[in-house]
């Protein structure tokens, strides 16, 4: 008997990005799949959109794929969303996909063989990130991971490169549960997951390939950009602080770059240039060389 894996699919306000997200899951090689979607928009007229593309899909569903429609009575943010269709789903194990991004064809099948192979409670792969033209602008890789560190120097590693995101990860279902899943904060959730996980003791897998391709919103239309990115940056290098004792004073430089490094790009999106300046020469001022490495990372 293979195991089932469930693919959580919180949804709110898209259609088009939606029924993509949808088939590429339905796309998938691995032969028992349960995709979850958990309709977060609260309002009728939505709900009968989403209802309407789930119609849609489900004759495209591979044998021993099914699909499930969850439906929230009011808005509750997508990391609650994300724990309902946890708790409403079946599989041994569990990933997630945003309604905006999509899997490539072998993602499940590739990600959990290596979980089966190495005994793993959880696991990360790389992530493409793409703009609204579908033009690839980051490639995010873990190669510091290749040869897997113990739990402190993941929590370092953590702490200043973010081992997320969302549609990345999987987990197999009792460890998932045996640490709570999901908090309430919908921005950066992936990340106090993550760090959850890493504290929880559990098992790492790593992946050192892109089968999952993202979304950046730039106008600030989507969870990764705008206003609530930044306010999620702010409580996020808050919480960062607490493990500040951990780090060397040059790690913590680092991650006060990273962070200002964040909020200038978010400024810069949202076109306020006196913000953005000032975020710039605070990333620049924490750690130059670092700052100029990242910045020629993000070029090339």
């Amino acid at each position: 008997m293979i195991p089932v894996v469930s693919v959580i699919i919180p949804t709110y306000r898209r259609t088009d990005l939606l029924k993509k997200a949808l088939l590429s899951v339905c796309q998938q090689d691995y032969p028992d799949v349960e995709i979850v979607v958990v309709d977060d928009n609260g309002l009728i007229e939505w709900n009968r959109r989403v209802e309407e593309i789930v119609r849609e899909v489900r004759p495209r569903l591979s044998d021993g794929h099914t699909l499930r429609l969850l439906t929230n009575p009011h808005n509750l943010g997508a990391a609650q969303s994300r724990n309902a269709g946890i708790h409403a789903s079946r599989g041994a194990y569990l990933t997630f996909l945003d309604d905006d991004d999509c899997y490539l064809p072998t993602k499940i099948s590739t990600q959990l063989a290596l979980m089966l192979q190495q005994s793993a409670d959880y696991s990360l792969m790389d992530l493409d990130l793409f703009n609204g033209r579908n033009r690839l602008v980051e490639h995010k890789g873990h190669p510091y991971l290749r040869n897997l560190p113990g739990r402190k120097e993941l929590i370092r590693l953590h702490l200043m490169h973010h081992l997320t995101g969302t549609d990345t990860m999987m987990f197999r279902r009792d460890y998932l549960l045996s640490i709570g899943c999901f908090g309430t904060i919908d921005i950066g959730d992936e990340f106090y997951l993550m760090m959850r996980a890493i504290e929880g003791g559990g098992r790492l897998a790593y992946l050192p390939r892109a089968l999952a391709h993202a979304r950046v919103h730039y106008d600030g239309s989507g969870l990764s950009g705008g206003v609530l990115k930044i306010e999620g940056e702010q409580r996020l290098f808050a919480f960062q602080k607490k493990y500040f004792p951990l780090l060397s004073p040059g790690d913590v430089r680092y991650v006060r770059m990273r962070h200002h490094a964040v909020l200038a790009f978010a400024h810069l999106r949202l076109k306020h240039p006196a913000r953005f300046a000032r975020e710039a020469a605070g990333s620049i001022l924490a750690s130059p060389l670092a700052c100029a490495r990242m910045l020629l990372q993000r070029k090339q």
